[in-house]
């Protein structure tokens, strides 16, 4: 019989992982577990039968030789790591920061490595080694997981050192960082193959098969009565839009993190162009925050500005993107999912980047604005001619889970 490690942090991650698991339940020529970091365990721990998922430190028995050295490392960085609010448990904390930590141990050395975390944190983790040894206890024939780095990243390329397949579903477009390590990748168009063949990805086999988590999140979406939505919202003007918003970070070339930009710059900005637009047009205006920000780093301009509605406590994402006619997003998956349920989608680029994260979003069916002032004038000119539906490419191939595990029984 074949087994199948799955690997996933959560969020959005072991949620494409669990659409994927819970189909291959049903087969009966294929064992799988699923290995669920962090917060994804209590996920979905309790959604499978004993012994399916697993946590790191289930994994404690094949690390006894050097279990002393990885509870030492876990300890020392448990202090600015743990989260007692999160769900995870200490010891889980401390083998998942141990074995990374001692694994970047052995391969730089103490002291660089100790230099290494200094400046990138758990940035600097890729347990390849940590990874190894648990595909080879498990006896694993393929490796399956999303785009993330550490424990993600780390278990592809375990997994092509010892010569097992593995298989990379894009949770997104092709501009990554970390660039994918499978030999196997499911994307959702061949524009996302192109970008990341430019990358130099030209040696890897594309299969374009959608995104499951997005693609069920879509079909929610479709499924909804906006008009009710609206009605519970007392929506009564025109048009409504949705400002949907994410951490102001700036991005270096590669993708990857350079800084914190602020609030001000980018809510005074914004806020703005809200206060022009409500003077000029019959719209509703509403905000969706980010799950990992706070209300409170948005509350002086909602004071400020009373006709910008906030939602969070009021819709889920499905349902605040259901009931907007417009989607404003700087760039991140809800931008997808909107432009997949037939929203008008307005991407933007404040000034201060360095780099946008995300430059499939920056091309049609997406209307993209370089700044703050062609923000507001292409708004302006979309809600003084207003189109109800446009076409879009297919960026949402359909079927995807069905369309996948077929793929990994090809594998």
């Amino acid at each position: 019989m074949k087994k199948i490690l799955f690997i996933a942090y959560g969020g959005g991650h072991i949620n494409i992982i669990d659409l994927i698991a819970q189909q291959l339940l049903k087969e009966k020529d294929i064992e799988f577990k699923i290995l669920a970091l962090t917060t994804a365990y209590n996920k979905v721990v309790d959604k499978y039968p004993q012994g399916i998922v697993k946590k790191i430190s289930d994994y404690i028995n094949i690390f006894q030789d050097n279990i002393k050295k990885i509870q030492k490392y876990g300890l020392e960085l448990l202090e600015e790591n743990y989260n007692v609010n999160s769900g995870i448990s200490k010891d889980d904390t401390i083998m998942y920061l141990g074995c990374s930590m001692n694994d970047l141990v052995n391969q730089y050395g103490q002291k660089e490595a100790g230099k290494l975390y200094i400046s990138k944190k758990r940035q600097a983790f890729l347990p390849v080694e940590t990874m190894k040894k648990i595909l080879e206890y498990e006896n694993i024939d393929i490796v399956i997981s999303t785009t993330s780095p550490r424990f993600e990243q780390a278990s592809f390329i375990a997994g092509n050192e010892l010569g097992i397949q593995t298989l990379e579903i894009l949770d997104l477009f092709g501009e990554l960082y970390p660039l994918p390590e499978a030999k196997h990748i499911i994307c959702m168009n061949d524009n996302i193959e192109n970008s990341l063949k430019e990358e130099g990805l030209k040696d890897r086999k594309f299969y374009y098969l959608g995104q499951p988590a997005i693609e069920k999140t879509v079909n929610n979406i479709l499924n909804l009565d906006s008009s009710k939505i609206k009605q519970q919202l007392n929506l009564q003007k025109d048009i409504t839009i949705l400002y949907a918003t994410q951490q102001p970070n700036i991005y270096n070339e590669d993708f990857s993190y350079h800084s914190f930009a602020g609030y001000d710059v980018i809510n005074n900005n914004i806020f703005n162009i809200f206060d022009t637009l409500n003077d000029k047009f019959s719209i509703n205006i509403l905000l969706r925050i980010h799950p990992n920000e706070d209300i409170n780093n948005y509350k002086e301009w909602l004071d400020k500005y009373p006709f910008v509605k906030y939602i969070n406590d009021n819709l889920n994402i499905e349902e605040s993107i259901s009931v907007c006619d417009v989607l404003l997003n700087q760039a991140s998956t809800v931008s997808l999912e909107a432009i997949a349920s037939n929203k008008k989608v307005f991407t933007f680029k404040y000034y201060l980047d360095k780099a946008f994260p995300l430059p499939a979003v920056m091309k049609k069916p997406f209307i993209f604005s370089d700044g703050f002032k062609k923000l507001e004038e292409n708004l302006c000119k979309y809600l003084n001619n207003p189109v109800e539906k446009s076409e879009i490419e297919n960026f949402l191939p359909k079927n995807s889970v069905k369309n996948i595990i077929k793929l990994i029984k090809e594998l």
